[in-house]
């Protein structure tokens, strides 16, 4: 790749359009001052994506536009480079850059213009002008300008440090990093504010099912009330009913008795009438007669008198049965007014207790209404929790996947990092010759105006320390190109450096494994997820026991389904390439610790499950339980001795006791761990 070509319209002192060819190879502008070299350089910067026009020496970018006779009202810039190497990342061997400035004035902004940007002839934006050419490591920072090696020289280490990171790369990857802990601090605040919210519907939940079933609870207790009372007071109606039907059969009977003795009355005091009158005709008759007529009467009156006495004691008797009927009936008759009140109170019982449920009706309805309200906010908070549960998951996978790739440009910073020391020793050499160099051609100099001034006299002297100066400008040109050769190399060697650790890590694995990650990388088979060792990360202080609880399950492959774990095993015995272990992700089940790991774990010097203590994506949980199950890292062997028995325990230092009571002693020089640190 190199700028094959430069095209300007209307761009400073270039006042029509202007085609400059560059040829491969080193190319130099050369003519009197004034004559527009340095624009041309300005038109470089033009297109590269500078924002301060101070850097173009301008005021203002329309400035840039041609004064002529007639003045412009745009400019236009086009860079074409070679691009046969695919270098930039664009299909065509041609890549064609152009900006271009159109002036727009306003009434209240007369310098007020519009900036387009074309990417071979099609429309495109600075932000994809910039990403193209740095995918190209193409900046602005590739022109050396006028004091820009002299400014380099003067700045402090800081400075100095901060270009040799643009250059090497390292700037954009902390500009990643800084913009990914900035959005794994926003999806934590996102989590704590959606944890807060979940907490508040969680609550109202509550509140409401307990509202519901308070509501059930009082419907239930409503409608037992009622059935009670309805079952009351139909009791105390039947029984009243009876009881004014027993007092009317006694009023009637009583009624009945009552006439009867009134008629034997009647009839008793008619025949005493008579039998007075009958006994005042027999005194009178008494007057009139004496002897045995006399004695005669005298007896028949003795029997009318006795008659007439037990007539009297018969009336009396009747005359107190009566009395007593009469008392008997008041007496029901009270009686019977008051179960009379006693109905009416009833009766106005039983109007209350149906108004009482007219009212509880209504009450029942609003009940009714407000549980089928709370059933739709139930409904509702449910719809809300499920939303906010598969927002919780997808910022949890958002920050899984912010912390991965943070990680990964961690660990590719601390690569360049080396790699870049290195070139600062070499930079500091070339440095140092260069300051060499600079300090003879300032006595160089000095000595050429020395002999200028002796020119009569010491031609011949000029002309050797001008050919001196030529050649150490020469040499000079050299040592620059071989530092731009130098940042190729480094580049390279960065490449091949990631490639060997690549294949160191795969070296460490099985023949097997490594021909199933090698299909996998080729595209040979679909569906592999990878090794359980590439797909989990854990901290430098738990590595160690990770690597010993994990062993050579650590090499065991994750698929998608059990049918690319067929595909595997197939490919495996048609190479003749060994045997390897495979996880299906479709036919897994993750497990549960055992009761006896539960209550080992929670001894003071467990750390806590080695399967809690390796991060990885919840989606391969099963295939981690798989490998670690319920093991447990602890301190030391001491704690180890004390919890062994039943459960499978890893010591910090890689002593590792099976659950059968089995010991494996420490690894002081193990193999390499397959796991990544983090």
């Amino acid at each position: 790749m190199y700028l094959k070509e430069i095209q300007l319209e209307n761009f400073k002192s270039f006042g029509k359009r202007v085609r400059i060819p560059f040829l491969p190879g080193f190319t130099a502008i050369t003519g009197p001052n004034g004559s527009g070299k340095s624009n041309i350089v300005d038109a470089i910067l033009f297109i590269l994506g500078v924002r301060s026009p101070k850097m173009v020496r301008a005021e203002r970018l329309t400035d840039l536009i041609h004064k002529g006779e007639k003045d412009a009202d745009y400019c236009k810039v086009s860079l074409v480079f070679d691009n046969s190497d695919r270098i930039i990342p664009v299909e065509s061997d041609e890549v064609v850059l152009t900006r271009k400035i159109r002036k727009a004035p306003l009434p209240n902004n007369p310098s007020n213009y519009y900036s387009y940007f074309y990417i071979n002839g099609k429309a495109a934006s600075l932000n994809e002008f910039v990403e193209l050419l740095s995918a190209a490591s193409i900046s602005e920072n590739c022109i050396v300008q006028q004091g820009d090696v002299t400014a380099v020289v003067e700045m402090g280490g800081v400075q100095r440090r901060r270009i040799i990171d643009e250059i090497a790369g390292i700037a954009e990857f902390d500009a990643e990093i800084e913009k990914a802990k900035k959005e794994r601090e926003e999806v934590e605040r996102n989590l704590e504010h959606i944890e807060i919210i979940l907490g508040e519907i969680r609550k109202q939940i509550r509140q409401l099912k307990k509202d519901r079933d308070d509501a059930i609870k009082y419907r239930e207790i409503e409608k037992q009330l009622k059935r009670h009372e309805a079952m009351l007071a139909y009791k105390k109606r039947v029984e009243i009913e009876r009881e004014i039907n027993e007092v009317n059969k006694q009023i009637e009977s009583y009624e009945r008795s009552k006439k009867s003795l009134e008629e034997e009355a009647k009839k008793l005091k008619k025949k005493y009438n008579e039998l007075v009158l009958e006994f005042q005709e027999i005194e009178d008759k008494i007057a009139g007669m004496g002897g045995e007529e006399l004695i005669e009467v005298k007896n028949k009156i003795d029997l009318l008198k006795e008659e007439l006495i037990k007539s009297k004691e018969k009336i009396n008797y009747y005359r107190m049965e009566i009395a007593e009927n009469d008392g008997e009936i008041k007496e029901i008759e009270s009686k019977l007014g008051k179960i009379e009140k006693e109905i009416k109170r009833f009766e106005k019982e039983i109007k209350g207790l149906e108004k009482r449920k007219g009212e509880k009706e209504k009450e029942l309805q609003n009940l009714r209404e407000q549980l089928q309200k709370l059933k739709k906010e139930v409904e509702q908070s449910d719809e809300i929790s499920m939303n906010i549960g598969r927002e919780i998951a997808k910022l949890r996978k958002s920050l899984m996947e912010k912390k991965e790739r943070e990680h990964e440009i961690n660990l590719e910073k601390d690569r360049i990092a080396q790699q870049k020391n290195g070139l600062i020793a070499q930079f500091n050499e070339a440095k140092e010759k260069k300051e060499s160099f600079e300090t003879e051609l300032n006595e160089i100099e000095s000595e050429i105006r020395e002999a200028r001034r002796k020119e009569k006299e010491k031609h011949k002297n000029k002309e050797r320390l001008e050919n001196k100066l030529f050649q150490l400008k020469k040499e000079e040109a050299e040592i620059n190109d071989r530092i731009r050769e130098l940042d190729k190399q480094i580049i390279y060697l960065q490449r091949e450096l990631a490639k060997l650790r690549a294949k160191e890590d795969m070296a460490s694995f099985s023949q097997a494994t490594r021909a199933i990650l090698e299909a996998r990388d080729n595209g040979i088979i679909k569906g592999i997820h990878g090794s359980v060792a590439e797909l989990a990360t854990v901290e430098e202080k738990y590595a160690k026991a990770i690597e010993v609880a994990a062993g050579r399950r650590a090499e065991a492959i994750v698929v998608e389904d059990d049918g690319v774990a067929a595909k595997c095993i197939e490919y495996l015995k048609k190479n003749n390439l060994g045997r390897a272990t495979f996880l299906p992700l479709n036919k897994l089940m993750a497990g549960k610790p055992r009761g006896k790991a539960l209550l080992a774990v929670r001894h003071e010097n467990a750390i806590g499950f080695a399967i809690d203590l390796v991060k990885y994506d919840s989606r391969y949980h099963a295939a981690f339980w798989y490998v670690f199950g319920d093991t447990i890292v602890v301190k030391d062997m001491d704690t180890a001795r004390e919890l062994m028995g039943g459960v499978r325990i890893v010591t910090l230092d890689g002593d590792i006791i099976e659950a059968s009571g089995a010991i494996t002693g420490r690894r002081k020089h193990g193999s390499k761990s397959h796991i990544q640190c983090s």
